[in-house]
């Protein structure tokens, strides 16, 4: 571990001992008096911004390592918590639903679900049928294609359904639940099977469900693309070749609750004839499922699996790529004038502001090369009260070639206008690492006057807000003690992003997808006890 000049200059055999204090598991049962966020995008608008934040500009320098925890054996932790007053919940990739003591890391209990936990956790009250009372449910999505809904209180499971209408479904992105109906984004592990050359590729096409609730029972389903997929052709004679397909929904779906309207972001098509609704946001009514409209950013984009291996690239569409999703979930906002807007980034390095009623794009603004792990890759946040939109950017150099240079780091626009107010580059700090480098992937969070972004080089920065100066940093590449007394390491830090509950601030770190530098370490930071104070602290 490493502290710069800007951070704590605490040494970090002292920050190591507080991880040392517990192991074991806690008796009292998670509380839900006081909830920080309620999932992916600390609310349904999906706006990653926590306003129940003592952490500031002033204070920020007194972070301390409170706790590291080792999310099982998994190098990619992928999963994004829940935190009440007392309690965070969060999933591995092993299949297991933790819920953790905020102030130890210690375990209240633990759910199996058998399955990889693909997803952030989502919470939700629901009424009893039987009681009438109220229930405080955890929900999230699996590898498998399954939502389960579990108990916050006794970890035990209420309802779990079965959403796959194709064999390899996946429920990558967080379900969003609203006035007792759960929002679940489908996606497929059909972009990756394509590099089989004796698969008949593709048959997916991405969609949208509401479920309720209380009961799992489906609501509606509408699928991105209308029309069935038909055979197109062949190869090695007895291969059959399948389209239109694709156009997965890889992240969170947004509520606005105002117009009745649920928004997506889409991907690519995975093979040719190329659809009017991949690369795109689309808005569904959100009591009937009817699509209402969709703005296309990337036409003719078709990309599997297999056009990144030639020897096996049988299923690659011809003139194929440039895999330009929308990984990251549109976020409904408002100007300072008080108009709404819906804000969009996209893999390509694009930022949009769009009408949210009409879908009609207002402005645009492009950072760096773009590209598969480019652009705007997880999340951006915004920060109402200074008029501002935050979008990190990737940029790995992968995929085709494009006449821009690559430009990782942290960029400020203008909400209303979409104008850059500043740009931070991050340039990494990658000297001596293997598999590291500068960008900024995983989503990000804002509070009323810091941006928090984690690297793809292990470090956790927090931003002035209204500058973009880097004002406190912390190197998470490297092993860890834990509390539950399993092996941890830190490293790049992709996915989903930080979180912060009152004078709390929790990271994953690792993450060993696409050739990055793997980990499974939940960290845990506390302001320090003379800084505590101010608004959301316990």
């Amino acid at each position: 571990m490493s502290f710069r000049p800007v951070a704590t200059g605490l040494i970090a055999g002292l920050l190591l001992l507080p991880a040392m204090a517990f192991a074991g598991s806690c008796e009292a049962p998670p509380g839900f008096s006081h909830l920080y966020n309620s999932g992916w995008g600390n609310g349904p608008e999906n706006s990653r911004f926590q306003s129940q934040s003592a952490i500031n500009r002033s204070n920020v320098s007194q972070l301390q390592l409170e706790w590291a925890f080792a999310l099982d054996e998994s190098e990619s932790p992928h999963s994004y918590p829940v935190i009440t007053g007392d309690t965070l919940f969060i999933g591995t990739t092993d299949g297991n639903l933790h819920a953790l003591d905020r102030e130890s890391g210690c375990i209240r209990w633990t759910y199996a679900a058998e399955e990889q936990i693909r997803t952030g956790i989502t919470y939700g009250s629901v009424t009893d049928a039987a009681t009438g009372a109220a229930r405080h449910l955890l929900f999230f999505g699996t590898f498998a294609g399954n939502v389960l809904a579990v108990d916050g209180e006794s970890g035990e499971l209420v309802w779990k359904a079965d959403v796959k209408d194709h064999a390899y479904i996946m429920v990558t992105g967080t379900p969003t639940f609203h006035a007792g109906n759960l929002y679940v984004p489908i996606s497929s592990g059909e972009v990756a099977l394509a590099m089989n050359p004796f698969y008949g590729c593709c048959q997916f096409r991405g969609a949208l469900m509401s479920l309720d609730a209380a009961t799992g029972e489906t609501h509606w389903r509408t699928h991105v693309i209308d029309e069935e997929p038909q055979v197109t052709g062949r190869h090695y004679i007895f291969v059959e070749e399948w389209g239109p397909s694709g156009a997965p929904v890889w992240s969170a779906p947004t509520v606005d609750a105002g117009r009745g309207l649920i928004y997506i972001g889409t991907g690519e098509n995975y093979t040719q004839p190329a659809t009017e609704r991949s690369d795109a946001i689309i808005a569904f009514d959100m009591q009937t499922g009817a699509i209402v409209w969709t703005q296309q950013y990337t036409a003719e984009d078709a990309f599997n699996m297999a056009c990144a291996l030639p020897i096996l690239a049988a299923n690659c569409p011809e003139d194929w790529g440039p895999d330009l999703d929308f990984g990251a979930p549109p976020i409904v906002s408002q100007t300072p004038e008080g108009i709404d807007i819906l804000l969009a980034g996209q893999k390509s390095g694009g930022v949009y502001g769009i009408n949210p009623e009409t879908g009609e794009r207002i402005w645009e603004q492009m950072f760096g090369r773009g590209g598969m792990l480019g652009g705007v890759h997880w999340g951006m946040a915004v920060n109402e009260r200074l008029g501002l939109v935050f979008a990190p950017i990737s940029d790995r150099p992968t995929g085709p070639a494009n006449d821009r240079e690559a430009d990782p780091g942290l960029n400020a626009l203008d909400i209303a206008t979409g104008k850059t107010r500043w740009s931070t580059p991050n340039a990494g700090s990658c000297e001596g690492r293997e598999n590291c480098g500068p960008g900024l992937s995983a989503a990000i969070l804002a509070t009323n006057d810091l941006v928090f972004a984690g690297g793809l080089d292990g470090y956790l920065r927090a931003y002035n807000a209204e500058t973009g100066e880097v004002v406190w940093e912390y190197d998470s590449w490297r092993d860890y003690k834990t509390v539950n007394n399993l092996p941890a390491r830190g490293g790049a830090i992709d996915v989903h992003g930080p979180v912060i509950a009152g004078n709390w601030l929790f990271i994953q770190s690792g993450y060993g997808s696409f050739g990055q530098r793997g980990g499974n370490v939940l960290l845990a930071f506390r302001l320090a006890s003379s800084a505590a104070g101010g608004p959301g602290n316990e």
